[in-house]
């Protein structure tokens, strides 16, 4: 007899298998009675950022910045071409080999690295994307809370604790069992979107994704590639068509959206960005590294290093990750021949030329890194590899330097501060790299966090200066008032 589960049973299967894969439990915001029903913009936002900070502490996120860059200005191109440009948003890539992605309220877009795998072009990758955001502007999952009222809450907790769960063990079944709760009823009720819904998403999506200057036919292209895959594999479809139903009409009905769309702005349907984090990220989440070499290098030796420099690439990148730095670096130089100013070319023949580790090698890549660093000092990736460098080659003060006139001149971001931090430890300037990290931890939605080492860096500062106590006070204050205005506690 086949044993059932009531969706309350997955939510206890859901934390409990959670425990061993990050501290802290899923945990969402108190919204109030059952009998306040509006889910607010306010409330939306505070959700949001919970559900954020809880999937940056799951640790089954891809730590690469260069690639998170990339999926970040896909993500934006899209907002600042929707119809609410000021909302927030957090687009996350998650370590797994599912074909899915979702989003939640207060503006949480993540895709699976799976899924970015199975996209052809950008205009494909940029469909999803945009679908979800469209999901999120159209509030399509706050209006299933007010309908529900405030029983969407733990479902959501199931959802995001689910979504961890099956990039963690790789076992979709289980990550769609206790992200969905496996309550058809609960499902079709509280969090799953309607047909309309997802009608007015394929709509609105394909609207931004014009907007932006993609190609609208990636959103069909995409659906049919998935029909095709869930064609063939029969049981074990791919997640997102759990959540994401296709059908033929659907199909049908995107296609004919997107021949009826007049683009203004022509992109690339697969520009060269695109295919280099595409070949990183093959790379990054092989598990056989012996097999993705092997795959790139007969790629390599079928095809010009000018119509598909990607292939080099990943090959490079491959010959990296087994440690083969120095074949590395003679495909890389044929790369950066080939395009001098491409900055992925440059920042991994920097690194290849480190990592030999000999004087030699270290100025070459720093050299590389310092040059281009000269006419790009407001670009993220460049800073982040060129300061790193510098810090594990011995240059802390100039690391220091580079990465206090980044976060001084430039938009704020988490990796700097955390850089920034572990540099200034290394200096000895414990004050400061406790005050660096609360700054990491306050733009990554971790208020807590970032107060504790805000005290952390009172109690070490001298007690004669003034002048670094007030502004840690000060900071810390901030910081309280704005955990109150987020805090969603009944008073």
């Amino acid at each position: 007899m086949k044993k059932r589960y009531t969706f309350y049973s997955y939510l206890v299967l859901c934390s409990t298998l959670l425990q061993p894969l990050y501290a802290g439990d899923i945990e969402l915001p108190d919204i109030g009675a059952s009998s306040s029903i509006a889910l607010t913009p306010h409330a939306e936002e505070q959700i949001g950022r919970k559900v954020a900070t809880q999937i940056r502490n799951s640790h089954y996120i891809i730590d690469d910045i260069e690639i998170n860059e990339y999926l970040q200005n896909v993500g934006y191109s899209l907002v600042a071409n929707s119809d609410d440009a000021y909302q927030n948003f957090h687009f996350f890539l998650i370590n797994s080999k599912q074909i899915n992605a979702f989003a939640t309220p207060g503006g949480v877009v993540a895709v699976y690295s799976g899924l970015f795998l199975t996209t052809e072009t950008e205009s494909e990758l940029a469909s999803v994307v945009g679908h979800e955001i469209a999901h999120v502007t159209q509030r399509h999952l706050a209006r299933s809370f007010e309908k529900a009222n405030k029983m969407s809450m733990p479902i959501l907790a199931g959802m995001v604790a689910g979504v961890l769960v099956g990039a963690a063990s790789g076992n979709g079944s289980i990550g769609a069992a206790t992200a969905m709760g496996l309550s058809a009823a609960s499902q079709q009720a509280q969090i799953n979107y309607t047909r309309a819904n997802e009608k007015e998403a394929d709509r609105v999506g394909m609207r931004y994704l014009s907007r932006s200057g993609y190609d609208p036919s990636g959103m069909p292209g995409f659906f049919q590639k998935l029909e095709r895959k869930n064609r063939y594999v029969g049981s074990d479809y791919p997640e997102f068509l759990r959540t994401h139903p296709i059908t033929v009409n659907r199909i049908a009905e995107a296609t004919q959206r997107a021949e009826q769309y007049k683009q203004t702005m022509k992109r690339f349907n697969n520009p060269l960005s695109y295919r280099l984090m595409k070949a990183k990220l093959t790379v990054l989440t092989a598990n056989n590294t012996n097999k993705v070499t092997h795959y790139y290098h007969e790629k390599v030796k079928k095809n010009d290093l000018s119509i598909h420099p990607e292939y080099y690439y990943g090959y490079a990148q491959a010959l990296f990750k087994q440690r083969s730095y120095k074949q590395a670096i003679k495909i890389l130089i044929q790369l950066h021949q080939y395009a001098p100013q491409n900055t992925s070319y440059i920042v991994a023949l920097a690194k290849a030329h480190i990592a030999i580790d000999t004087p030699t090698d270290i100025k070459k890549g720093l050299q590389l890194l310092s040059k281009t660093f000269q006419h790009s000092s407001y670009n993220l990736v460049i800073v982040m590899n060129y300061a790193n460098a510098l810090q594990k080659t011995g240059n802390i003060k100039k690391s220091i330097k580079i990465l206090e006139a980044y976060h001084k001149d430039n938009f704020k971001h988490p990796a700097i501060y955390k850089l920034l931090s572990i540099t200034l430890g290394k200096d000895k300037q414990l004050v400061n790299a406790h005050v660096a990290e609360a700054n990491y931890y306050y733009l990554q939605g971790m208020l807590p966090s970032a107060i504790e080492q805000l005290d952390i860096a009172k109690r070490m500062a001298s007690k004669n200066d003034f002048y670094t106590l007030s502004k840690i006070e000060a900071q810390k204050k901030a910081y309280k008032e704005e955990k109150e205005l987020y805090s969603m506690k009944n008073k």
